[in-house]
């Protein structure tokens, strides 16, 4: 397959949690602490070999035992397989070594047939002046009601969310319309789990958080334009796109590579720590062999420190640069896709994964295969629902379409219809790839030619075989 794979899923059981990023230090230290205490009761006794040889070892234990958690541990599976029609609301980017720890690339996609409107402006829900009271919206207010709205906890509107709060109040009028209660791909694929208390047909993962997202955290774009209605920049939104992320290689590339990583580390900090000693005496000498000594271990021990991230940040950075993530891996052979920009209307084919690392979103990973839409839609074209349509101002409906029907939305049965029709439609033409008699079909003599079957190719003796 084109596509590279190096995590794997693995099946939830109630209590059991993810890898995670607020466990990540704690892990690390746990996994590295043994080689530590044994590398500082070797540096104290004198015996420098031994001191080195144990952060090299430690380190390359830790750094496997960190890649297993990441590549086996962190991503539970949800559905399989699955396809998603959308629209790129954050363009592709790269995960960076110190922040994301990852060289994925990855992009968020609003979801059809749902408006940049739609996205949730806060956790909690507000009471617009428009809806009848009480109304709560899809996550509960704040505990506390001087709190603005986004405040923290993430609290379910059990047992039935409502829903919003959307950007311009205008999903809350027409419920079937928000992503999450849409019975479409926004509850198919980014929907919450529901409290075992109070379960809910279609979620998923009761027992596992799924978090808000900052405006300002790199893994969630923008959102640009500003509109009127959004919140500050610093509070928290919802996780109402798709995250769809194609595999770089780095932790597999850590774990292959942890011997070295191991020696890498050793170095750095041996020859840090032996400059360290060195620099330390020489300014510590200025008040005698007393100062030397004192200054020797303090350069000793910062070198022994600086020397070690030096020489880990170098190893990991190779690593990280061996053999990044692409969103053309899965056109590798064919013409490039080409750039992503926001606002391109894709189809996406991926594996639909809860991310236990960011304390829960719902995303593809890894993405497998990905299409643009074409500029011009004759048979399948992509559906949005507006709450404003006027044949005068926007034309006639696609897809035969009424006015009425683009006002509705998700509410009016044929543009349901019409929805469900385009993403079977556009996702045939990516799922059918990945199917057991395509992919068997592909590995036929006569159909793995690079140049022209007479040069390089067999022809078939007969006919193939009709399928029914």
């Amino acid at each position: 397959m084109a596509f590279r794979k190096y995590t794997r899923c693995y099946i939830h059981t109630p209590g059991d949690k993810p890898f995670n990023d607020a466990d990540l230090v704690n892990f690390a230290v746990g996994a590295s602490l043994p080689g530590l205490l044994a590398a500082l009761a070797a540096f104290l006794s004198g015996n420098m070999t031994v001191g080195f040889v144990a952060i090299a070892i430690q380190y390359a234990v830790t750094i496997r035992a960190i890649a297993k958690e990441w590549l086996y541990h962190r991503l539970v599976c949800i559905s399989g397989d699955q396809c998603a029609v959308g629209t790129i609301c954050m363009p592709p980017t790269e995960g960076s070594l110190l922040k994301s720890f990852d060289n994925d690339q990855y992009f968020n996609m609003r979801l059809m047939p749902h408006r940049y409107m739609d996205n949730y402006r806060g956790p909690n829900g507000s009471i617009p002046a428009s809806l009848p009271t009480p109304y709560l919206g899809y996550f509960l207010p704040p505990a506390n009601s001087n709190d603005p709205v986004g405040t923290p906890t993430w609290s379910l509107n059990l047992p039935a969310p409502e829903a919003g709060p959307s950007l311009d109040g205008k999903t809350e009028l027409a419920p079937e319309n928000d992503v999450f209660l849409d019975n479409f791909q926004g509850s198919q694929l980014i929907q919450p789990g529901s409290a075992p208390s109070a379960p809910r047909p279609g979620a998923v993962l009761q027992d596992l958080p799924y978090e808000p997202v900052a405006w300002d955290d790199q893994s969630d774009y923008l959102l640009l334009p500003k509109t009127t209605g959004e919140l500050p920049r610093t509070a928290n939104v919802t996780r109402s796109t798709l995250h769809c992320e194609a595999e770089g290689n780095f932790w597999q590339a850590m774990l292959d590579t942890a011997g070295l990583q191991g020696l890498a580390t050793a170095a750095g900090a041996a020859a840090g720590a032996g400059a360290g000693a060195a620099a330390g005496c020489a300014i510590g000498g200025f008040f005698g062999p007393l100062g030397c000594a004192i200054g020797a271990v303090l350069g000793f021990l910062a070198g022994l420190f600086g020397g070690g991230a030096a020489g880990a940040y170098i190893a990991a950075n190779a690593a990280f640069n061996s053999d990044p993530g692409d969103v053309n891996d899965a056109n590798v052979g064919d013409a490039p896709l080409g750039g992503l920009a926001d606002g391109d209307q894709v189809v996406v084919y991926g594996t639909h994964v809860y991310d236990g690392f960011h304390q829960g979103w719902h995303e593809i990973h890894p993405l497998k295969a990905i299409m643009k839409f074409p500029e011009i839609q004759l048979t399948s074209p992509y559906l949005e629902w507006n709450p404003d349509w006027d044949n005068a101002v926007n034309g006639l409906p696609p897809a035969g379409l009424t006015q009425t029907d683009m006002r509705q939305g998700l509410f009016s049965p044929a543009f349901t219809a019409a929805a469900v029709a385009v993403k079977m439609n556009w996702c045939s033409f990516l799922s059918n790839t990945f199917t057991t008699a395509t992919l068997t079909a592909q590995m036929h003599a006569v159909n793995r030619w690079t140049i022209h079957p007479l040069v390089d190719g067999c022809a078939p003796t007969s006919p193939p075989p009709t399928t029914q």
